[in-house]
């Protein structure tokens, strides 16, 4: 079965979900490829919108030099 709310981009996994707190409001996690959780909870408007954010997220980590420290 496949989960809607997962995602994968350059090897780190987002999951999507409605916020608990701002219900207005998609949060998410990122996971990166050590399995290190991050969550954002103010993610977008819209699903599609918290997907594009944890991209933009994602992309900003990786242009930065930042990276998880797996072996």
């Amino acid at each position: 079965m496949s989960d809607k709310n997962l995602s994968t981009y350059k090897g780190w996994k987002i999951r999507t979900h409605t916020c608990e707190f701002a219900c207005e409001y998609y949060s998410f996690d990122l996971t990166d490829p050590c399995g290190n959780l991050k969550r954002v909870p103010k993610g977008g408007k819209t699903r599609e919108d918290a997907l594009k954010t944890a991209m933009e997220m994602i992309d900003n980590e990786k242009s930065s030099g930042a990276s998880c420290c797996c072996n």
